[in-house]
């Protein structure tokens, strides 16, 4: 993709973002994330990062109200991290999310093929 189309993709993708969530390439968790489930969504972030690849974390889809773990937004795909988390909720959320989404599991070694 040339650089008019990935910066072309990553707008498309801000756009489905609540405003106050459009922290791009910024790495954001809550106290109730297990360290393994913030272990799992810093190494993904970090491969994007240099990748390339401008990410959000934690960003709110309108009108869904739905949080999404990590966006990457040069791609369109969201990595939905598991530890957790129940197959009802992740059901809910792929078909929710108005993105392609990828379940990776949070006690699993980061390898970047998680990613491809």
């Amino acid at each position: 993709m040339n650089r008019y189309a990935v910066q072309e993709q990553r707008n498309k993708v801000s756009r489905l973002l609540r405003t106050s969530n459009r922290n791009r390439n910024a790495m954001r968790w809550s106290k109730n994330e297990t360290e393994a489930h913030i272990d799992m969504k810093f190494a993904i972030c970090k491969q994007l990062k240099e990748w390339g690849h401008e990410f959000y974390t934690e960003a709110v889809f309108e009108p869904s109200g739905l949080r999404a773990d990590v966006i990457d937004a040069d791609s369109g795909i969201v990595y939905e991290v598991v530890n957790t988390e129940g197959s009802d909720s992740i059901l809910k959320k792929q078909h929710m999310y108005p993105l392609e989404i990828r379940v990776v599991n949070a006690n699993q070694k980061f390898t970047k093929e998680l990613l491809l």
